[in-house]
Order: C-alpha cells, then sequence, then structure tokens
C-alpha cells in the first residue's frame, strides 16, 4: 500500500513528461478518469480553443509569455468555466507535521483526505473552496484547505498565494517560491 502512492506519482510524472506521445493517452485523460486512468482516452484529442480560433496559437508566442486572452480562450475542464488569470505567489508543502505543525490531522479545511495530492490551500476570501486551479508546472488542483500563510498574504497585501500539496518534504522544500500566472475555473452553472 505505501508503494503504490510514489509509483502512481511517478507515472503521473512520467507521463507529463513524456506528454501526448502515447496513443490513447494523456494527463487529462488520466486525471478526468480519476483511479481509472488505465482506461485509454479517445484518440482524437479536444480542440485547443473553444471558440474555434478565437486567440491564436500558443506556438505563435516566441518570447514565452501568452497573453491572458489566449489562456482564457483555452478549454475549460468538464463542468467548469474559465474565471479569471490571477498572479499568484506559488508554495508547497507536504501535509505532515514538518510543514503543518500541530494541524497535521491527515484532513483539509474541507475535511478532504490530505494524502491525496489533488489539492491546494488557498485564503478563501480570495479563492472560493471547490474552486479549480490550473497551476503551471503542476496542472489542475482544487481549492479544499486553507492556512495561515495564505490568509496573511491576501489580508497583508492583497496577493493571491497558492499552496500546492505535494506528497513529501523535500518535494516541497525544492519546489520553493514561484510567483506564476494561475488560471482559475468554477463550477458552470
Amino acid at each position: 500500500m505505501r508503494l503504490r502512492r510514489p509509483l502512481l506519482m511517478l507515472g503521473v510524472g512520467l507521463l507529463a513528461t513524456v506528454g501526448n506521445s502515447i496513443r490513447g493517452v494523456s494527463l487529462r485523460g488520466m486525471l478526468s478518469a480519476g483511479p481509472a486512468f488505465f482506461n485509454p482516452a479517445p484518440a482524437t484529442a479536444p480542440p485547443l480553443f473553444a471558440r474555434g480560433g478565437a486567440a491564436p496559437p500558443l506556438s505563435s508566442f516566441t518570447d514565452g509569455a501568452i497573453p491572458p486572452e489566449a489562456l482564457r480562450d483555452l478549454d475549460s475542464p468538464p463542468g467548469y468555466e474559465y474565471w479569471k488569470t490571477v498572479p499568484a505567489k506559488v508554495t508547497a508543502y507536504d501535509p505532515s507535521y514538518r510543514c503543518c505543525g500541530e494541524f497535521a490531522d491527515g484532513r483539509t479545511s474541507l475535511m478532504d483526505d490530505a494524502w491525496v495530492m489533488d489539492g491546494v490551500a488557498v485564503d478563501p476570501r480570495a479563492i472560493p473552496y471547490r474552486t479549480l486551479l490550473f497551476v503551471p508546472g503542476v496542472g489542475l488542483r482544487e481549492a479544499d484547505d486553507t492556512g495561515i500563510a495564505m490568509r496573511q498574504s491576501w489580508e497583508r497585501q492583497g496577493v493571491y498565494h497558492v499552496d500546492v500539496r505535494m506528497p513529501y518534504f523535500e518535494q516541497a522544500r525544492a519546489w520553493g517560491v514561484k510567483y506564476l500566472q494561475v488560471k482559475l475555473y468554477r463550477k458552470a452553472e
């Protein structure tokens, strides 16, 4: 049981590195299928832009900066709609005592299992719980936890602070502090 989680994380990392080069398998398909990710995804990929070319292709941005309007027009995850893109301070933590101290009870603020690596900690006044976030370099995560650092960043400086949950303390330390454009999705009505 203890070996399954690291192997799963290694497999997800390898697939993210390989991309869609394996026919019928995609990281997006794995994330949407949940535990049943071994079922192959359809061979046809979904369209890159939801509005049929409303923004130029991402490959046309040679300086590496993707304008917010291009990010806004990317397909939204099923059941969600694009809300906004925000500049955020992105840090990482693991749910152990080393990072969470006395609050390391294995549960998030919403009483989800903290050892399932599908969530992030945010200030719920800035980013409501259950909002879906796309963090570059990490992927899609759900806002299901909070912490004092996230609340202080919002209260004192008005800074969006996203704390990505990772399985190991060393992995969280290696992430460090990054300033990224984070895409937010809310439940579709």
